[in-house]
């Protein structure tokens, strides 16, 4: 799929733009008035450094990127702790706010940690990193499948707490757990377990909210925002699903279709204060899951100009980067003012 044949479509879907700005309208509860949501960061994960120096992801303007690391990444060494270490230069060398977000163990993914381990191990990562800022506990934290924490949400609030003691004289900021959106029973006595042991709010929670997202629907998204109604709440990861196994088989024109629904559920409430869509490009590795905004070929697809079109608008639109002052010619002092000024 080229540029030349991608653009005229870029043209036609800003006819969905509309759709996006009218979020407020169609998502807003029968029962009383809100006030219309307010300004949603925009930020992008992956996991692959090469999009950070992508000159088409800098026009973007966005300046939130999402990494996904093990909890004990430092402990561990090797390649994936040389790679984390080119990730988050680049990010700080180019300006970009890193959220950081721990998973399972990459030696032992099924090895639910104690609350010391955890507490020992994140710890260490803060030390190698001191300058990054955003945190997230755990990855999809309540997927049981995937995740040791999904069987032990008590413990996963613990964790939190424990980032949260660490965080509290550095000013970070920590996400309590990025939820998985799923079967919404299951969900809701996660979450509920989980708050049970987070200590007192407020918080902030990361929803994945894929299958609202790629359905074109509201229903778990409502729910979950309900179920944490006084709190603030990121969609931490969400986007268009190209293909991912035999569940989605490759549309790329569905994959747009879902970026637009996904700016679209932040009119939820206020309460949505950022989105963070996966991911830029297409890993040719990855024969299970897509859901690039670039070809693995590095053409761009439908997703792409929707996102654009998103970011045209005011509510999503990335702040203008920081203006810095030219430092004046070696021995050149700087005019100063006079005294009478």
């Amino acid at each position: 799929m080229g540029t030349k044949s991608a653009l005229p479509r870029c043209r036609r879907a800003v006819l969905g733009l509309a759709c996006i700005a009218a979020a407020t309208t169609l998502a807003a509860p029968a029962a009383g008035a809100q006030a219309p949501p307010g300004h949603v960061t925009v930020g992008m994960g992956d996991n692959g450094a090469e999009f950070l120096t992508d000159p088409r992801f800098g026009a973007t303007g966005i300046r939130h990127v999402r990494l996904q690391v093990p909890f004990d990444l430092v402990r561990a060494g090797g390649p994936a702790l040389a790679a984390a270490d080119r990730w988050l230069q680049l990010a700080r060398e180019l300006g970009a706010e890193p959220l950081v977000t721990f998973a399972h163990s990459g030696r032992r993914p099924r090895y639910l940690p104690t609350v010391r381990q955890y507490t020992a191990r994140v710890g260490e990562f803060r030390r190698r990193y001191p300058w990054v800022r955003e945190y997230t506990t755990w990855n999809e934290a309540n997927h049981g499948g995937a995740q040791p924490t999904g069987r032990d949400p008590r413990r996963t609030g613990r964790f939190y707490r424990a980032l949260r003691r660490q965080c509290a004289g550095a000013g970070c900021r920590v996400v309590a757990a990025d939820v998985l959106g799923g079967n919404w029973k299951r969900t809701w006595r996660w979450v509920r377990r989980f708050r049970g042991a987070a200590g007192r709010g407020p918080h902030v929670w990361g929803l994945h909210n894929y299958p609202d997202a790629n359905r074109s629907r509201f229903g778990t998204t409502r729910r979950f925002l309900r179920a944490v109604r006084r709190d603030e709440v990121w969609f931490t990861e969400t986007g268009g699903i190209v293909r991912f196994a035999r569940r989605y088989l490759p549309d790329e024109i569905r994959a747009a279709r879902a970026v637009r629904h996904a700016f679209r559920l932040t009119g939820l409430t206020r309460r949505v204060t950022r989105i963070y869509l996966y991911n830029w490009r297409s890993d040719p590795g990855n024969r299970r899951w897509d859901s690039g905004f670039l070809a693995a070929d590095g053409q761009p697809r439908r997703a792409y100009f929707a996102l654009l079109d998103a970011l045209s608008l005011p509510r999503f639109a990335p702040p203008p980067p920081p203006v810095v002052a030219d430092p004046p010619p070696a021995g050149v002092v700087a005019a100063q003012p006079d005294e009478d000024d």
